[in-house]
């Protein structure tokens, strides 16, 4: 669950800049402001697409012959058997028939 800290965590730092970097230039108050909220906006963003990469990337599970190999190996052994059975029984009454 500690993935949904991504986006503020990336906010805060982003916005922490920017107010450091405001203080530094003596900028005034009100376009400072806007430049925050702009700022805190955009990298908001950007941290839920980061957060949906990431997610993606640790959760990722290749397609193909991995799942064949996995189902191969758990099959009931007695469901093939009965499965041969039913046929078998089908052919004796197709040919009483």
């Amino acid at each position: 669950m500690r993935d949904r800290y991504i986006p503020a965590l990336i906010t805060l730092i982003a916005g922490a800049i920017t107010c450091i970097i405001d203080i530094y230039k003596k900028s005034g108050l009100i376009p400072s402001l806007i430049r925050l909220l702009v700022v805190l906006i955009i990298f908001y963003i950007l941290g839920l697409i980061a957060r949906l990469v990431i997610l993606k990337t640790i959760t990722y599970k290749p397609k193909g012959d991995d799942n064949e190999e996995n189902n191969e190996g758990t099959e009931n052994p007695e469901a093939g058997a009965n499965e041969n059975a039913a046929e078998e029984n089908k052919d004796e009454a197709n040919k009483q028939a």
